[in-house]
């Protein structure tokens, strides 16, 4: 029967029941109740309306677990077993009840069934009975759907938050874009983001269909190595266009990752494309929960990385940051043959008070010197302890000690020459140093260095979690460092023989000169040591 063969009375009536439900439907929404109180102030009033002894909603709750909500007596049997029979239409049951039952559902989308039971033999009034309850579904169904849409987002966050907070970042990002894959379909998936140590470095992972196909520490792409060699950065901005084009057709969709609200750095970029297709809202609004919930974890993956940064070289922290437990295995405190360094600028308070004379230019001074004795450390395989004025502390053998204690030694052996010879070569040449000849009468900047190789207390300490070392060898490193001369490099006995025993590459053209002894304060014993030569 179409609408023109309804009488005016029903009309009227179908009319009162939509209205009535819409009402008390945004009674329910207006006090922010949950579906089982939703049901419990409309169940009853609609049953009365509709004439029946009872009525029934199976549908997903908040937590998304099937659930009926029911009005009324269903002859003792349970109605959600009856709405489970999928018999849509109107039917006899065997109590003799006439039973009404139709699909919820949105755009052809199931969200649920209701059933109604009216006493007796209704079957004569089956068309009527099934418009009257469709007026009452019509009205359930958008709100059942976005309580199961709601519900579905908030799953998702929690299996976002639950993957993304594994320690290791890249595990955790592949864990959440399978999660999201789950709910929509994503032919590809980009996510590009900024190194928060290395300036300028941008590193990626590439997936199909929620899977890992290419990523910057694995798998690489050619044309995304190739993009990000041409245009560095400026990839991640808002409105940069180059990586949509290295994308091979489809329709893409951005998501600038951003580090808060108000502040205009960019942490990265997110990139989905499809096989020509667009996206609905819905894949948009999980792209978007993706976007706000990978920028927190961004966040505090860049802080981990910058404060292990204070200590390690980039390649070390990757290692460290592999390992969920890397805080206990490598880093705890601990007992270990360590090699040691301190360089010391010679004449450093001379050069202060007499050539550099203001205060930013002693700062810039001691920048540019120490960020690249730092590196130096770095590419030996060395750890920043400290920078104790204008002396420069490095470790060999943390964090891992993979290596022998002979390999320890003979790396800072090969740091401190290095360091003699960027500090007479470059740093005598830089332009705060210029007068330096004409002042002190100096060739140029020199180094005092110390190397030791002693058991060390090695580990994060104090309220800043520092990497540091603690021993009476660090004592020794020092006083033996400020036993050195201009541009000389002091080695501990057991350092040097240590190091010449293994043998190899790094004490190529270096050699001693006589072992020397000499007492100094606070050591018991006196040090034995040798001058370096070469290099």
């Amino acid at each position: 029967m179409s609408s023109d063969d309804l009488t005016l009375d029903e009309l009227q009536q179908l009319r009162h029941l939509s209205r009535t439900v819409d009402d008390l439907l945004e009674e329910s929404l207006k006090h922010r109740e949950n579906l089982a109180r939703s049901f419990q102030r409309l169940l009853p009033p609609v049953a009365s309306l509709l004439g029946a002894r009872a009525l029934a909603v199976t549908t997903l709750d908040e937590e998304l677990a099937s659930t009926t909500f029911s009005h009324g007596d269903f002859d003792g049997v349970f109605p959600g077993t009856l709405l489970a029979e999928s018999r849509w239409g109107v039917r006899r049951l065997g109590s003799g009840h006439t039973f009404v039952s139709q699909q919820l559902d949105v755009v052809g989308v199931p969200v649920g069934s209701i059933g109604a039971l009216f006493p007796g033999d209704r079957l004569a009034d089956a068309a009527k009975l099934a418009r009257a309850l469709e007026t009452v579904a019509e009205e359930l169904d958008t709100v059942l759907a976005s309580v199961q849409t709601a519900a579905e987002k908030h799953q998702l966050l929690v299996a976002l938050n639950g993957s993304l907070a594994n320690r290791v970042f890249e595990v955790g990002m592949d864990g959440a874009v399978r999660a999201l894959c789950e709910k929509v379909k994503l032919p590809g998936f980009l996510l590009l983001y900024r190194d928060a140590v290395e300036s300028g470095a941008l590193h990626y992972r590439v997936y199909q269909y929620g899977q890992l196909e290419h990523a910057s520490n694995g798998r690489r792409l050619k044309a995304l190595d190739d993009a990000i060699v041409a245009h560095g950065p400026t990839l991640v901005a808002p409105n940069d266009k180059h990586l949509a084009r290295v994308l091979e057709g489809g329709k893409a969709l951005e998501t600038v990752l951003i580090s808060g609200v108000g502040d205009s750095h960019t942490l990265g970029k997110l990139m989905v494309w499809g096989n020509g297709e667009g996206f609905s809202a819905y894949a948009i609004d999980l792209l978007r929960l993706l976007a706000s919930t990978l920028s927190q974890r961004l966040i505090d993956y860049n802080r981990e990385r910058i404060h292990l940064a204070q200590f390690f070289a980039g390649p070390v922290i990757d290692e460290l940051l592999r390992d969920p437990d890397y805080t206990r295995r490598y880093l705890a405190p601990r007992a270990e043959e360590v090699g040691l360094l301190f360089a010391d600028i010679n004449g450093f308070t001379r050069i202060c008070e007499q050539v550099l004379e203001r205060p930013e230019r002693i700062g810039k001074f001691v920048d540019d010197w120490s960020e690249e004795a730092v590196r130096i450390l770095h590419r030996h395989g060395g750890v920043f302890d400290k920078m104790v004025g204008d002396c420069v502390i490095g470790l060999f053998g943390p964090p891992f000690f993979k290596d022998q204690p002979g390999e320890r030694a003979a790396a800072a052996i090969a740091a401190a020459v290095e360091i003699q010879r960027f500090t007479r070569e470059t740093m005598s040449a830089h332009p705060e140093i210029s007068r330096l000849s004409e002042v002190l009468a100096l060739p140029g900047l020199g180094v005092a260095i110390g190397v030791n190789l002693a058991v060390s207390y090695c580990g994060l300490f104090g309220p800043n979690r520092s990497y540091t070392s603690f021993s009476t060898g660090m004592n020794q490193t020092a006083r033996l460092q400020s036993l050195g001369g201009f541009r000389e490099t002091l080695v501990m006995q057991r350092a040097w023989e240590s190091a010449r025993a293994l043998g190899g590459p790094a004490l190529d053209g270096l050699s001693v000169g006589a072992l020397e002894e000499t007492p100094v304060k606070n050591v018991a014993q006196p040090l034995r040591y040798y001058r370096l030569v070469g290099g």
